[in-house]
């Protein structure tokens, strides 16, 4: 990924009004930037792994979810609230024991070190074609107007520390805070969780 400007034209649409089959697509993206795979396997619904992921974390949370159309075709989405407004509609958890329990930890780990008046960025993801075109400026600009909308101080996210979108967030302003190891036996990858007061100017790299 760069900052070179997009060359298309965009538009965010909330995902009250995204179409099924990009609704669809966002599961399938999810699979890209965690290891849900593994995690959805087994189930209690029995059911297919994206659609248990539609299921559990993309048709939810709609009311927070925004879209990215990229000459009118999905390019990308996030799922972000301030961290207040997931704990008012928790989602029903349908993974097996054992990444219920890892779940868990995890929710208390986001609960320690993300702030009720951040902007908690839960999934943020680009359709590959779209990659290194400058959409994540897009991404994080509509971010930081959410975040001033909702008076919040400041964005948070987790990111894997095997992921290419570590080094992108570094660039675009945001540190790390705390680091989440309870995935280390299963995944062997380190969660981090990241934050940006609004307002930060990202540090110029060449």
């Amino acid at each position: 990924m760069h900052d070179a400007n997009p060359a298309a034209s965009t538009a965010f649409i909330p995902g009250t009004d995204v179409p099924e089959r990009d609704l669809d697509r966002m599961a399938a993206l999810l699979f890209e930037t965690s290891y849900l795979e593994y995690c959805s396997a087994g189930n209690t619904l029995r059911l297919h792994p994206r659609a248990l992921q539609r299921r559990q974390n993309i048709d939810p949370w709609l009311a927070h979810i925004r879209a990215l159309y990229a000459d009118g075709r999905f390019a990308g989405f996030y799922n972000a609230a301030p961290l207040r407004d997931y704990g008012a509609a928790p989602a029903v958890n349908h993974y097996r024991a054992d990444v219920q329990a890892m779940d868990a930890a995890y929710d208390a780990f986001v609960a320690q070190c993300v702030g009720l008046d951040e902007l908690f960025v839960a999934s943020l993801a680009i359709e590959p074609v779209w990659r290194g075109r400058g959409l994540v400026k897009l991404l994080l600009a509509e971010l930081e107007a959410a975040a001033r909308a909702a008076a919040c101080t400041g964005i948070a996210l987790t990111v894997w520390q095997s992921s290419a979108a570590l080094p992108v967030y570094l660039r675009h302003g945001f540190a790390v805070r705390a680091t989440f190891d309870a995935a280390w036996p299963l995944f062997f990858d380190r969660l981090h969780c990241m934050g940006r007061p609004l307002g930060a100017v990202p540090e110029e790299r060449a």
